[in-house]
């Protein structure tokens, strides 16, 4: 049976540091060779995982919903208590609703760099038993799929820690070195190096 798996983006927050940084708000729509970053992300997500890629709002969330397509929104109206929040929020609904997953992966949208071949490792690693993550800069990190049984513990985040918190505390995971993902946008000068 092959596992029904669901891609949550995060890109609720504000962006501040990217404002403080002389950006233009929100940062999720920031053009990258014509498309926003956020449905960058979006469109990777759907060249895996049609229909099953749902985007949490939050900041800004009524001017970037406008322009985004071909995923399913979920709004975090407590985006600013954190990514944990955002995540906890969306696996809740997930869960309550009638998508049945047997994992779900968790992916930023200011990651622009994460590409297809690094997703699809992830995917083709997932047993439905183990959670797998990215490995970058020392650490482990998101992109992360996260099996059914760690739904509750996902559903349990709070504040600004994410899924680093909840994957440290995991011995029995699978790691993909993924380079790619340590390039995340959160200023001006970060956008400029990308390009």
């Amino acid at each position: 049976m092959k596992a029904k798996i669901g891609i949550i983006i995060l890109a609720a927050g504000a962006g501040s540091r990217f404002a403080a940084s002389g950006g233009d708000s929100p940062k999720q729509l920031v053009s990258i060779d014509g498309v926003s970053m956020l449905q960058r992300a979006v469109n990777l997500a759907n060249q895996l995982l049609p229909g099953a890629v749902h985007v949490v709002l939050g900041s800004e969330s009524h001017t970037i919903k406008s322009q985004l397509y071909s995923c399913d929104i979920i709004i975090n109206r407590d985006w600013q208590l954190g990514l944990g929040n955002s995540i906890a929020g969306a696996v809740k609904q997930l869960v309550a609703s009638s998508s049945s997953y047997d994992g779900l992966l968790i992916m930023l949208g200011d990651q622009p760099r994460v590409n297809i071949e690094g997703i699809t490792e992830i995917l083709n690693l997932f047993d439905g038993e183990r959670a797998i993550c990215a490995y970058y800069g020392n650490r482990d990190g998101v992109p992360a799929l996260f099996p059914e049984a760690l739904f509750a513990d996902l559903m349990a985040l709070d504040g600004d820690f994410g899924a680093k918190i909840l994957l440290q505390s995991i011995e029995d995971k699978l790691i993909v070195p993924m380079p790619e993902a340590a390039i995340d946008i959160d200023s001006v000068e970060d956008l400029k190096q990308l390009v």
